[in-house]
Protein backbone atom coordinates (compact mmCIF):
# COMPACT_ATOMS: atom_id res chain seq x y z
CA UNK A 1 0.00 0.00 0.00
CA UNK A 2 2.75 2.45 0.90
CA UNK A 3 4.51 1.88 -2.41
CA UNK A 4 2.34 0.58 -5.23
CA UNK A 5 -0.91 2.24 -4.14
CA UNK A 6 0.76 5.56 -3.38
CA UNK A 7 0.64 7.45 -6.70
CA UNK A 8 0.85 4.18 -8.64
CA UNK A 9 4.31 3.38 -7.29
CA UNK A 10 5.95 6.24 -9.15
CA UNK A 11 7.56 7.94 -6.15
CA UNK A 12 8.63 5.28 -3.66
CA UNK A 13 7.08 4.08 -0.43
CA UNK A 14 5.28 6.78 1.52
CA UNK A 15 5.49 6.77 5.29
CA UNK A 16 1.91 6.37 6.36
CA UNK A 17 -0.89 5.41 4.06
CA UNK A 18 -3.90 3.20 4.56
CA UNK A 19 -4.46 -0.03 2.65
CA UNK A 20 -6.21 1.89 -0.12
CA UNK A 21 -3.29 4.33 -0.53
CA UNK A 22 -4.92 7.32 1.16
CA UNK A 23 -2.96 9.14 3.88
CA UNK A 24 -3.26 7.86 7.41
CA UNK A 25 -3.56 11.47 8.56
CA UNK A 26 -4.41 13.88 5.71
CA UNK A 27 -3.43 16.91 7.82
CA UNK A 28 0.09 15.71 8.63
CA UNK A 29 3.15 16.06 6.42
CA UNK A 30 5.09 12.88 7.17
CA UNK A 31 2.54 10.30 5.95
CA UNK A 32 2.81 11.57 2.37
CA UNK A 33 6.59 11.86 2.33
CA UNK A 34 8.95 9.37 0.75
CA UNK A 35 12.01 9.16 2.96
CA UNK A 36 14.92 8.29 0.69
CA UNK A 37 17.12 6.49 3.20
CA UNK A 38 14.27 4.44 4.62
CA UNK A 39 13.27 3.40 1.09
CA UNK A 40 16.84 2.35 0.27
CA UNK A 41 17.01 0.37 3.52
CA UNK A 42 13.73 -1.31 2.66
CA UNK A 43 15.06 -2.13 -0.80
CA UNK A 44 18.17 -3.71 0.75
CA UNK A 45 15.91 -5.83 2.94
CA UNK A 46 13.87 -6.89 -0.10
CA UNK A 47 17.07 -7.97 -1.87
CA UNK A 48 18.09 -9.91 1.21
CA UNK A 49 14.72 -11.67 1.18
CA UNK A 50 15.11 -12.66 -2.48
CA UNK A 51 12.74 -10.04 -3.87
CA UNK A 52 15.24 -8.26 -6.12
CA UNK A 53 12.72 -7.19 -8.77
CA UNK A 54 10.60 -5.37 -6.17
CA UNK A 55 13.71 -3.90 -4.56
CA UNK A 56 14.96 -2.48 -7.85
CA UNK A 57 11.52 -1.13 -8.75
CA UNK A 58 11.39 0.71 -5.42
CA UNK A 59 14.94 2.00 -5.76
CA UNK A 60 14.33 3.15 -9.33
CA UNK A 61 11.22 5.11 -8.29
CA UNK A 62 13.10 6.96 -5.54
CA UNK A 63 16.20 7.68 -7.63
CA UNK A 64 14.01 8.89 -10.50
CA UNK A 65 12.33 11.43 -8.21
CA UNK A 66 15.67 12.66 -6.91
CA UNK A 67 17.01 13.23 -10.42
CA UNK A 68 13.81 14.57 -11.98
CA UNK A 69 13.62 17.19 -9.24
CA UNK A 70 17.25 18.24 -9.74
CA UNK A 71 18.42 16.92 -6.38
CA UNK A 72 21.12 14.47 -7.45
CA UNK A 73 23.90 16.28 -5.59
CA UNK A 74 21.78 17.18 -2.60
CA UNK A 75 19.70 14.10 -1.91
CA UNK A 76 16.91 15.01 0.50
CA UNK A 77 15.69 13.14 3.52
CA UNK A 78 12.13 13.47 2.31
CA UNK A 79 10.40 14.17 -1.00
CA UNK A 80 6.71 14.34 -1.84
CA UNK A 81 4.69 13.43 -4.91
CA UNK A 82 4.38 17.17 -5.52
CA UNK A 83 8.15 17.56 -5.77
CA UNK A 84 8.61 19.39 -2.50
CA UNK A 85 11.49 18.23 -0.35
CA UNK A 86 13.27 18.92 2.90
CA UNK A 87 16.63 18.30 4.51
CA UNK A 88 18.80 18.12 1.40
CA UNK A 89 22.29 16.62 1.84
CA UNK A 90 20.78 14.22 4.35
CA UNK A 91 23.08 11.32 5.14
CA UNK A 92 20.48 8.60 5.70
CA UNK A 93 20.17 8.32 1.92
CA UNK A 94 23.60 6.69 1.99
CA UNK A 95 21.61 3.58 2.86
CA UNK A 96 21.61 3.00 -0.90
CA UNK A 97 25.01 1.37 -0.27
CA UNK A 98 23.24 -1.30 1.80
CA UNK A 99 21.72 -2.59 -1.44
CA UNK A 100 25.21 -2.99 -2.88
CA UNK A 101 26.35 -4.63 0.33
CA UNK A 102 23.60 -7.23 0.26
CA UNK A 103 24.11 -7.93 -3.44
CA UNK A 104 27.87 -8.46 -3.06
CA UNK A 105 27.90 -9.98 0.44
CA UNK A 106 30.14 -7.09 1.45
CA UNK A 107 31.43 -7.39 4.98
Amino acid sequence: SCFLKFNDGEFGAANGVMLNGSPENPNATHPLEVWTGINFGLAAFLVQMGMEEKAFKLTEAVVKQIYENGLQFRTPEAITAGGTFRASHYLRAMAIWAIYGVLTNFK
